[in-house]
């Protein structure tokens, strides 16, 4: 499987245990000119932005540089633009480590 591959499968296994908690899925691979976030979900009046990152192994100290921080950002910044219902919301962005045979690590806040 390519690394691409593995990531696209990822985030779908990432999709359905954020549905199981009861998260409403709003995007997936949400593009812009600033960039892309891979999820986007509601739960509430929470927004969260998903950045999933899959790994055979190990964790790297700076999994999600500070350059790809900002553009998600951004990215979100733009996306509640657009979509002006969802001004008044709180906003979360967490990070999501998949590993083979183990359940998602979640990191809420993550920035």
């Amino acid at each position: 499987m390519t690394r691409y591959n593995l990531g696209i499968v990822a985030e779908y296994f990432v999709l359905i245990y954020y549905l199981i908690r009861f998260y409403q899925p709003l995007h997936h691979r949400y593009k812009s000119y600033v960039g892309e976030i891979d999820i986007i979900m509601k739960r509430g009046k929470w927004l969260v932005f998903i950045e999933v990152k899959a790994r055979k192994h190990g964790i790297d100290e700076a999994i999600v540089s500070g350059n790809q921080q900002r553009r998600i950002s951004k990215t979100a910044e733009l996306f509640i633009t657009k979509n002006q219902r969802y001004t008044g919301y709180n906003i979360r962005f967490d990070l999501v480590i998949v590993k083979p045979y183990r359940l998602p690590q979640i990191i809420k806040n993550a920035w």
